[in-house]
């Protein structure tokens, strides 16, 4: 850590995580599919049983443009931030990327909250590990945008923060490409959330999950790239840079699955919309509020890890289990349907989705 970064009081931090086993394997892997096999045929990204026939985009082409939330426009540079795949020459972290960070992330949040330029000589700190350092100014707010060079792809990730009055929430996505639609979610919640709750922090992988190696399928017991089960990526880095330097981060995780899926032998609920967990199989308080209230935006389907489902956990998580060593975090997995995930195309409805998230916390 670099000198004056905050640390915060932590248990004992996990280091790497342990091997699954084959229930845990049907968790994750099932769990966050969008139909593994339909995947690899020609690359496309599916939603379940559930997918739509616009859902057409092919992997070598980056998300859409994110869709507006009522009264909200997301900056249209946020389109910009997910590369085309074929684009990504996938990378490991490297010392001197995580060196750089410890030195932007703590520098960046803590200045963020009363300035709009960032403080002088982090421009160059990013340049340093091929990284640029943008300011994004919008009619409601200023952003800072750490986002990889054009010539250097490698799925490093892109780092978003909020400048002027926000909430320490971070919003996540770990799977853009594969886990449809929750990119343009996860950008609708974090620029478009309500007065009051703005979350300060947006984080996204820049490279598909699969495409870690050559010629990687879904059952390769390895996938360098899926930032959400590889410990050693820099996503891991910078959300352990968010705890150690925010006094109380909740971080939200969001995830896709398909319906179409046997899990652990047995057909998946077809009704279920959501399965919203703290990454434990003992629930949280914020993890069972927002079951209980999500159930007005998404329907009856919405489903308590593990007391209303046993799938969908995120137990193998990297980032919930980095979180669950720092006192002060809060860490919540929310895996979203085909049907839900469409739903929330409603600026509405998504509104009313990051009331619920970002509600502040009852004591």
């Amino acid at each position: 850590m670099s000198e004056g970064t905050e640390t915060r009081t932590r248990r004992e931090e996990p280091t790497q995580a342990t091997p699954r086993d084959s229930t845990e394997q049907d968790e994750e892997t099932l769990g966050t599919d969008e139909d593994a096999s339909a995947s690899r045929e020609q690359g496309k990204k599916t939603l379940g049983a559930e997918e739509d026939a616009s859902a057409s985009r092919e992997p070598d082409e980056s998300p859409a443009r994110p869709r507006s939330a009522k009264g909200c426009g997301p900056d249209a540079r946020f389109a910009g931030l997910w590369p085309a795949v074929k684009d990504v020459k996938f990378h490991p972290t490297t010392l001197e990327e995580r060196a750089a960070f410890t030195k932007l992330l703590p520098a960046l949040l803590k200045a963020a909250p009363e300035r709009k330029t960032p403080p002088a000589g982090l421009e160059q700190v990013a340049a340093s590990v091929g990284f640029r350092l943008e300011v994004w100014e919008g009619k409601q707010d200023t952003f800072w945008v750490l986002r990889e060079k054009a010539e250097r792809l490698r799925g490093a990730g892109a780092y978003v923060v909020r400048t002027g009055p926000a909430t320490e929430d971070v919003v996540q996505v770990p799977h853009p490409w594969f886990d449809r639609g929750t990119e343009d979610i996860g950008v609708g919640l974090f620029a478009c959330a309500p007065e009051g709750l703005r979350p300060r922090l947006f984080m996204t992988a820049t490279a598909h999950r699969y495409h870690g190696n050559p010629g990687e399928t879904p059952e390769d017991p390895e996938h360098p790239a899926d930032v959400a089960h590889n410990p050693d990526h820099l996503f891991q880095e910078v959300t352990n840079l968010v705890a150690r330097t925010l006094s109380m981060p909740r971080v939200v995780q969001l995830h896709g699955f398909g319906t179409a899926k046997a899990a652990a032998g047995q057909q998946r609920d077809q009704s279920m919309t959501a399965v919203v967990s703290s990454g434990t199989r003992q629930p949280t308080a914020w993890a069972r509020r927002v079951s209980q209230r999500l159930v007005k935006v998404l329907g009856e389907g919405v489903r308590l890890y593990p007391e209303g489902a046993q799938v969908l956990g995120g137990t193998q998580n990297a980032q919930g289990r980095l979180l669950q060593a720092y006192e002060c975090a809060h860490f919540l997995h929310l895996e979203l349907s085909a049907q839900a995930r469409k739903s929330l195309t409603s600026g509405e409805r998504l509104a009313r989705m990051g009331h619920v998230l970002f509600a502040p916390l009852e004591d």
